[in-house]
């Protein structure tokens, strides 16, 4: 499906398509985060949701695997994550399910909401603290949720960047326990949507060939750390989802 669906498109949409994975990686760069919620409103003006998510998998896969690897002891990380990643595995194949049956439309406004509605919370992210004893039930419910927004929307990750801040991490510790909960979560999804028929191994190729635009921003966007106030950046960046989300809201329902 996203093979055909590139195929028959424009030049100038292949085009923006490839500055829309660079703006995304631009993005994962200056913060380490953040690809998909900038990636996902601009592919979704050239191409259909289904097709977008197939391919940001694998993107979200590889450009990862450095920050998950960095340190060492990724064991003992991946250890931490497993209630997050219990409540991820059947949210994320209900999103997956929800995704390749719904409208297109429909799927424009769930995306919409699903923006608007983490671009507001993440932007409350800092103020949460979350107590000890309420880590383990708490990160089976944000994954689960979580889950179902990255089938929907190939965004599991800010709803768990929100748990995983709450619990108090910060700096490289939090960049590596989201980037390893972001191979799980790309990797399941890609092989999720891969089974359904409705798209092929050959898609994946693709989605693992839209890495080199990604990677590409990722370069510039670490050189751009220091000249630019990465706070300030990310509440720039969430406004901005938040008004993508509610243009495809528009688009869902008067298109």
């Amino acid at each position: 499906m996203l093979i055909r669906t590139l195929y028959f498109e424009q030049a100038t949409i292949i085009a923006a398509v490839v500055c829309s994975l660079i703006v995304a990686g631009l993005l994962k760069g200056i913060i380490g985060v953040g690809m998909p919620v900038v990636a996902l409103p601009l592919l979704s003006l050239f191409i259909d949701i289904k097709s977008a998510a197939m391919l940001l998998s694998m993107p979200l896969i590889f450009s990862n695997v450095p920050q998950a690897l960095e340190r060492g002891k990724t064991g003992r990380y991946l250890m931490q994550l497993m209630p997050v990643i219990l409540g991820m595995i059947p949210g994320l194949v209900l999103g997956v399910r929800v995704l390749l049956v719904v409208d297109a439309n429909d799927a424009k406004i769930i995306a919409g909401l699903v923006l608007m509605g983490v671009g507001a919370v993440t932007l409350l992210a800092p103020k949460l603290q979350l107590q000890s004893r309420f880590v383990l039930p708490t990160g089976i419910t944000f994954g689960f949720f979580g889950g179902i927004l990255g089938g929907i929307a190939a965004m599991a990750g800010p709803l768990v960047f929100i748990f995983l801040l709450a619990k108090g991490l910060s700096g490289k510790t939090f960049t590596k326990e989201a980037s390893l909960y972001l191979i799980v979560s790309a990797g399941l999804l890609a092989i999720l949507l891969t089974a359904s028929h409705q798209f092929s191994w050959l898609d994946v190729l693709v989605s693992a060939a839209a890495t080199l635009p990604v990677v590409l921003g990722m370069y510039f966007g670490q050189h751009m750390r220091d000249k630019i106030a990465a706070q300030t950046f990310k509440k720039l960046v969430l406004l901005a989802v938040i008004a993508a989300g509610a243009d495809l809201l528009r688009h869902g329902f008067f298109s």
